[in-house]
């Protein structure tokens, strides 16, 4: 079947909470089947850590949410993320008997009209660099890739001059992402506030110079590389394993270098791709699977 055909005989709808369980069990087998077929691990270690993800983007707020139904049946979808001034792309996922029928490509259509209609003028993702069909897929949209990334397991570590971010802490945290950055990061940090993967900060001398939000959903930033790496390892002592991951551009060698040094261990690379205004951060950054 042509992309053209499949396109006209698939239709888009919100998700509704209903929804959520088909669509984990969809995103756990397109994500499973990539990567498998690489030689890779999958990033959803189950149907239900992908229906939990997915739940949760349903009831906030802040996100957007379509699926793809292909003659009535759930057959994919696609989610918008916007907690500040760039809208994040994904979890992206199609059910793997109907990929490459032009559903991947309905959905991130639409995702795009909507960003565009709501003025959201950044978009980025986190694309695998081993899957070429999204490669070439983002490519064709207009997503330009900024930066290969490495997801590391990082080793914990404590430190006495990491500790727990509180709301106290969200000015110092808006500062350095909006130095770094670019674009402030703070309605991000603080909905990771009280959850399962909470900022932490690093704090010398009573001043905040490092922040960093573990996991795949979390990032970083700091004045110096010395201060976030030492946040990175000290924020996840306490974590459960799955959840102990970071992403280092690896444009960012000495970064890069250090994570290494301190034992953090590759997983795989990534891409970070971005559509409309980009401006490259200034300063030693740890970014998201959004961007």
């Amino acid at each position: 079947m042509c992309d053209d055909v499949a396109a006209m005989a698939t239709e888009v709808l919100p998700v509704a909470p209903e929804h959520v369980e088909k669509l984990g069990d969809i995103c756990y087998r397109a994500f499973h089947g990539i990567a498998s077929s690489h030689g890779f691990p999958t990033d959803f270690t189950s149907p239900q850590m992908a229906s939990m993800i997915i739940g949760s983007m349903v009831r906030s707020e802040q996100s957007y949410c379509i699926a793809a139904a292909s003659d009535g049946a759930l057959a994919g979808s696609n989610f918008l993320t916007t907690n500040d001034e760039v809208g994040a792309v994904g979890p992206v996922s199609v059910a793997p008997d109907l990929q490459g029928r032009g559903i991947g490509r309905l959905l991130m259509q639409n995702l795009l009209d909507y960003a565009r209609d709501a003025g959201i003028e950044r978009v980025r993702l986190m694309q695998d660099s081993f899957n070429m069909q999204s490669l070439a897929l983002y490519a064709s949209f207009g997503f330009d890739t900024r930066a290969p990334c490495a997801l590391m397991i990082p080793a914990p570590q404590p430190s006495g001059d990491v500790r727990l971010a509180t709301k106290g802490d969200l000015d110092a945290i808006e500062a350095l992402s909006r130095d770094i950055y670019r674009v402030s990061r703070r309605n991000e940090a603080e909905q990771h506030i009280g959850g399962p993967m909470p900022p932490h900060v690093c704090e010398k001398a009573g001043r905040i110079i490092a922040y960093f939000i573990p996991g795949m959903v979390g990032h970083g930033a700091g004045e110096t590389e010395e201060a976030l790496v030492e946040t990175v390892l000290a924020s996840v002592v306490d974590m459960l394993p799955e959840m102990q991951r970071v992403f280092c551009p690896l444009i960012e060698g000495d970064l890069y270098r250090r994570l290494l040094a301190a034992g953090c261990a590759n997983r795989k690379v990534m891409n970070l791709m971005s559509l409309g205004p980009y401006e490259a951060p200034a300063g030693p950054w740890l970014p998201s699977v959004g961007f």
